[in-house]
Formats: C-alpha cells, structure tokens, sequence
C-alpha cells in the first residue's frame, strides 16, 4: 500500500521512498548552521503515532516536545536521538528536504541550540539513496 500524504506536506516530502543508509554512507562535510533554518517542521505532522505502521504523517513534534503523553513511542525516540549527529538534508529544484534527523530536529529545540550539524547533498545523490523495494507515496488531495 503507498504512502499517503496530504496536499500540505507535498512540499516537504520527498516524492520517491530512500535507504537511510545509503544517506549515512554518503560522503559530505559536516556544516554548523543555524537552527532557525529548520524551525518550521515542528510545527509539521511529520512523524507517525504509532510503532511499525509507516509513515501515518499524524503527529507534530512540536505537540510532543509540549506533551510528551502526546506519544509515548515518539517521545522515546525523541529521548534516544543523539545530536552528535548530523541531520541530512537534499537539496532538490532548490528546496530542502530532510533525509535523516527529524528527532535530532527537535531534541536541538529542547535544548534551545542555536547552530544545528547538517550534512547538505545535492540531486546527484538520489540514484544512490532511492529504494523502489518500497511502495511510493500518493497524494492525498481534497476529495479524499
């Protein structure tokens, strides 16, 4: 079954599925930059309310980070998030989109850091992190 995706979070999700490791195995420079670039998505469902059902697209972090009740299973991974990583990001048709470290995101706020680690990769990249062993992602519009 794809993904489904409502039409709000199409500018902030990648249209094809990717391996994460494939993005760690990527080679990149470690850039510092500033945390207000990434603010936004906690204010975006970009994480999913319950274990090992894909990607339900239903919980904010924000709403985590404000009640960590909100969800159990995403305030554990948000504890176990180590931010002495780098978050990935893609830059494609001059858009950013995050590849890894959505957690990291949001632990960084918690701890009220100004600069973030980012490891930037450019289009080039995608033929190497691209997993068509899984299903794509629709669209969910309006009439749905």
């Amino acid at each position: 079954m794809p993904k489904v995706i409502s039409e709000n979070l199409t500018s902030h999700i990648l249209p094809f599925n990717w391996d994460v490791h494939q993005v760690w195995s990527l080679e990149a420079t470690v850039q510092q930059v500033p945390f207000a670039q990434f603010v936004y998505l906690l204010q975006l469902p970009l994480w999913s309310s319950v274990p090992h059902q894909g990607m339900l697209f239903d919980t904010r972090s924000i709403d985590v980070i404000n009640n960590p009740n909100y969800s159990i299973y995403q305030t554990q991974r948000l504890e176990q998030s180590d931010v002495k990583y780098p978050i990935n990001v893609l830059i494609m048709q001059d858009q950013q989109f995050i590849l890894d470290g959505v957690h990291r995101i949001a632990k960084h706020f918690i701890l009220n850091s100004s600069t973030i680690p980012a490891r930037f990769h450019d289009e080039s990249v995608i033929s190497v992190i691209y997993n068509e062993n899984i299903v794509a992602m629709q669209s969910k519009g309006n009439n749905q």
